[in-house]
């Protein structure tokens, strides 16, 4: 009654026995198809590659936009660092130190008429 009943799993014409005991490579199709295998690892070699130049491109914008931030974040520094030493009250301290004053009459003009003289 215990009658064993061979399952063939096949894909194709290609059956389990015949994948694992390389009976297969045998028959002629995979010569006949090796420029398409070629072609197809060839692919899978470029998408790898791909793969590992698209990481690096990542790797280099996720370092150049954290140097960006540590630059802006000196520019505000040094931005506040010269707003306050350009204040008209520190100026006018530092200026006075070499004994230089700022002036409290403000700033008169000359105006100088020059007359041209005709060529004879």
């Amino acid at each position: 009654m215990n009658k064993k009943k061979d399952i063939k799993v096949s894909v194709r014409g290609w059956s389990f026995k015949s994948l694992v005991s390389g009976d297969f490579l045998s028959d002629g199709r995979v010569m006949r198809n090796l420029p398409y295998l070629a072609f197809v690892a060839f692919l899978m070699v470029i998408y790898v590659a791909y793969g590992y130049y698209a990481d690096h491109v990542i790797r280099d914008l996720a370092n150049e936009e954290k140097r960006s931030e540590e630059l802006y974040s000196e520019l505000q520094s040094l931005m506040e660092v010269y707003d306050m030493e350009s204040l008209q009250s520190k100026v006018a301290s530092e200026i006075g130190e070499r004994n230089i004053f700022e002036a409290k009459d403000p700033p008169r003009t000359i105006e100088v008429k020059i007359e041209k003289e005709e060529n004879k």
